[in-house]
């Protein structure tokens, strides 16, 4: 009887794929498998193998991986093994238009970015809109942010960050302290400041995919 991940594959997948092999990428979609799936790494390595810490050395310490275990992990997670290969990407949240005013909307699930490298967690992609940021943010670049705190950190001072006002609008602004205890002011070059305003939550901006990058990469 032929073994559960024994599943044909396209030869074209596998053309060449020893070369394309890049072992972060694959680690960052295993993970996010095993947890849609909710695996253990000891468990899915006994699916796939004898060695229990198979899965385990492929996460923090191999530097390389056979494309047959690759199959076999695949196989085991019920799932395509182009899902391991391809590079992760995030959902375009919404845009920022004129004066740097976030417009959080459904873009379809369709418009998504690369991730960037290196870092962890959930992240929101947001797009920039004409040219009310130049020269600092260029129309079509994406601006990736983190939504996981409220408030505001004191590293976030004098940073530019994603800031959500009480009053509801949110901005991509430089946040600086207000000349009042406990408020703020959001500065940026082409509009003038926003001063003395209570936040609701600041994030920093952790990275920006200029837009002529974005072209070549998708």
């Amino acid at each position: 009887m032929r073994p559960p991940f024994a599943k044909k594959l396209d030869g074209s997948i596998l053309c060449g794929m020893e070369d394309a092999l890049d072992i972060d990428t694959i680690r960052a979609n295993l993970r996010r498998a095993m947890k849609r799936r909710e695996v253990k790494p000891t468990t899915l390595s006994l699916k796939v193998g004898k060695n229990r810490t198979l899965v385990k050395d492929l996460l923090e310490k191999s530097r390389d991986i056979q494309v047959g275990t690759l199959m076999k992990l695949a196989g085991a997670l019920d799932t395509p093994i182009a899902d391991l290969l391809a590079a992760p990407r995030v959902t375009v949240a919404g845009y920022i238009g004129a004066g740097g005013e976030v417009i959080f909307e459904d873009m379809g699930q369709t418009d998504t970015v690369l991730r960037p490298p290196g870092i962890s967690g959930s992240l929101i992609a947001l797009e920039v809109r004409g040219s009310s940021m130049l020269p600092k943010y260029r129309e079509g670049d994406i601006i990736y942010i983190q939504r996981d705190h409220d408030g505001v950190l004191p590293d976030y001072i004098g940073e530019d960050c994603a800031v959500r006002l009480a009053t509801g609008e949110t901005y991509i602004k430089q946040l600086m302290h207000g000349s009042e205890p406990g408020l703020f002011t959001l500065l940026s070059l082409n509009a003038a400041p926003i001063e003395n305003v209570e936040v609701t939550w600041a994030t920093l901006v952790r990275f920006v995919m200029p837009a002529r990058s974005r072209q070549l990469l998708d």
